[in-house]
């Protein structure tokens, strides 16, 4: 796991600036803490030059025009010559990658078959490399890994880049006339000084809505995601032009109807997911909050023998909240050496460190205990084993039922009569009652899971200038409509579909990323191999909900193991007690934060709106605790990236 950067200035333009690349690249140490390396290189000639950590050398004199940037978190092949850049092919292509191929033995053995030497004894880095020279772009379809990644092929003058199909990686790039520069994260590109900070109002709109801003938008006009399952390619003598084009998308085909042994075939399924993820050359352990997803991944680790097994957890004082008596259940189960901690609301204090590590605006407040409990685990592993994807697989948010209840009642209605029958009924709702912005959301949107997924009020908090205009309001939705219009038939499966392409990629695996690698921490997600999700789309919808439960398929794997007690309680889910914390302890931050009037919140937001949402929420009219946190996080990304 690793950070990248990589710069190509278009010809005519002058050599790229070589203290700057390296400045640059270094702004991603905390990603690759073990080692840095840089390369220079001409297009036009071929020439390459390359400098490790610690030379202190500048390039010789040579018409640079070309940069690689890598920095280095060890965990397979701990030997200088699995470091990067890396070269292959007598120096014609070159690589700087982020990530783990947790199939690179087996594509090694074929490559070694058809006669390709390696040089290195354990590194998929070299494997990926010569995956590449040996199959071109069609590699990807042979990948089982998180993985973003750029290959310079010197001799046909051109750049590869890729993003695995589910979007655990981050890649950013900036392509003007003058070239391209790329990333790992948004800030290695804005240290460059020359790079323009305009805001995008579709990106603000989208991350007010959805308390993310999705591929390919970030909140910079002009700065891009490269979206999850997707290639480019990159001609050296126009670097400003990216050739985009998705490799891989979940497959839409409905699911299946019968039962047949799709239980056994499931579980042979995560086994194997989880078998390729124990591969490591440095101590690893796993995510045991108590849930269900985090504990069928410790128990497939248990049953492979995966040892010594350490798992990490936190917990919140609240008993509501605390998840911890259900973690300590799964450790005495599976026998794991276990470490816990329980954070409470003093943790806020690191809401500026952690708005710093995302870059640009990011809503999800787990994202803070993601990040406490990834630190925590850094201590003593470098790689964790997660849960992620479980609710997404197997359909394990209670919004599925709530969306599903909904499609019955109102889906068979036609729009201009649903449309007006839902306004009548968010007028008379009781304003103390939950559930009346989403009733006025709902009369004002085509889709009834879209009014589930993005928030009240949303647009309506922005100065005017910096609002989307109606032209642009397709835009805002864009991302979810298209999977929306893309998914399978089968409603269930098609609102899994979605979650898949939008809220996962860009929500899910986005707070994954930047949590665990601000601790120089790699996570590794099992339940999210490509080949798993493939299958879990295919399953009965009964298998994931049945109408009563969800993710009923995992609920029977670990039945035998911990009991219906353990398997059969409500949902949890790993959130802070936000709303308690926000009306008690955290109220009067909340208010200093968001009421004074010299807030930098307010170069985006009317003030007035703003007051009038805080009023309702400690008034208790309304549980606006996400809306409120989303504005604290804003005001915080201004106070940052807008000098107060």
């Amino acid at each position: 796991m690793c950070g990248i950067f990589g710069r190509i200035n278009s010809p005519g333009t002058g050599p790229v600036p070589p203290e700057l690349c390296r400045r640059q690249t270094d702004t991603l140490r905390h990603r690759g803490p073990d080692a840095g390396g840089y390369l220079w290189a001409c297009s036009r000639t071929g020439a390459a030059h390359l400098c490790r950590e610690g030379d202190g050398l500048a390039p010789p004199p040579h018409p640079w025009d070309l940069f690689l940037g890598h920095r280095r978190l060890s965990v397979l092949d701990l030997s200088a010559a699995a470091s990067q850049p890396m070269a292959a092919a007598q120096g014609r292509f070159w690589i700087t990658f982020n990530g783990e191929i947790y199939n690179y033995r087996d594509l090694r053995r074929q490559l070694a078959a058809a006669g390709v030497t390696f040089r290195t004894a354990n590194s998929d880095t070299e494997v990926l490399l010569h995956a590449f020279a040996h199959w071109g772009e069609d590699c990807l379809q042979l990948f089982r890994g998180m993985f973003a990644f750029a290959i310079l092929d010197l001799h046909e003058r051109r750049l590869f880049l890729a993003r695995d199909r589910l979007g655990k990686k981050p890649l950013y790039y900036y392509a003007t006339s003058r070239g391209l520069q790329f990333a790992s994260e948004l800030k290695a590109i804005l240290a460059d000084p020359a790079v323009p900070r305009e805001l995008d109002r579709v990106a603000l709109g989208q991350y007010l809505l959805y308390g993310y801003i999705p591929s390919p938008h970030t909140i910079y006009r002009g700065l891009a995601k490269l979206p999850p399952g997707h290639l480019a390619w990159v001609d050296l003598n126009r670097p400003g032009e990216v050739q985009l084009r998705r490799y891989w998308q979940p497959p839409a085909a409905e699911p299946a109807e019968s039962p047949g042994a799709w239980q056994e075939e499931f579980e042979a399924e995560l086994s194997e997911a989880v078998r390729l993820r124990l591969v490591s050359d440095v101590p690893l352990g796993a995510f045991s909050s108590g849930g269900l997803d985090s504990t069928v991944v410790v128990r497939e680790m248990h049953r492979l023998g995966a040892g010594p097994l350490r798992t990490f957890a936190i917990g919140f004082p609240e008993a509501e909240a605390n998840e911890l008596p259900w973690a300590r259940r799964v450790t005495a189960r599976y026998h794991t050496d276990h470490t816990e901690e329980v954070v409470s609301p003093d943790a806020l204090a690191l809401l500026p460190e952690v708005v710093r590590q995302f870059d640009e605006p990011f809503a999800d407040s787990s994202a803070l205990p993601t990040w406490i409990v990834s630190r925590l685990a850094r201590r003593r592993v470098t790689v964790a084993l997660s849960g992620d994807g479980g609710d997404e697989i197997l359909a394990g948010y209670r919004r599925y039922h709530h969306a599903s209840r909904l499609e019955s009642l109102w889906g068979p209605l036609p729009p201009w009569l649903r449309r007006p029958l839902l306004g009548l009924l968010a007028l008379a709702w009781p304003a103390r009652l939950r559930g009346k912005s989403f009733w006025q959301r709902a009369a004002g949107s085509d889709n009834l899971y879209r009014a589930i997924v993005s928030r009240d009020p949303g647009l309506g908090l922005l100065r005017p200038e910096v609002r989307p205009s109606p032209e642009e309001l397709p835009a805002v939705h864009h991302h979810f409509t298209a999977a929306w219009e893309a998914g399978p038939r089968d409603f269930l499966t098609r609102l899994q579909y979605v979650d898949l392409l939008t809220y996962l990629p860009e929500d899910i695996l986005v707070k994954a990323d930047r949590a665990s690698m601000a601790a120089s921490l790699e996570l590794r997600c099992p339940l999210l191999d490509h080949r798993l999700v493939e299958l879990a789309l295919r399953l009965p919808p009964s298998l994931k909900y049945d109408g009563r439960r969800q993710k009923v398929l995992i609920r029977r794997l670990l039945t035998a193991d911990l009991g219906p007690e353990f398997v059969e309680r409500p949902k949890n889910g790993f959130q802070m007690p936000l709303r308690r914390w926000l009306k008690g302890d955290v109220a009067a931050i909340l208010k200093e934060r968001l009421l004074t009037a010299a807030a930098p919140l307010y170069h985006l937001c009317q003030r007035e709106a703003v007051a009038a949402l805080l009023g309702r929420f400690l008034g208790g009219q309304q549980d606006l605790s996400e809306d409120l946190w989303r504005l604290l996080v804003l005001d915080e990304w201004c106070r940052q990236a807008l000098g107060g």
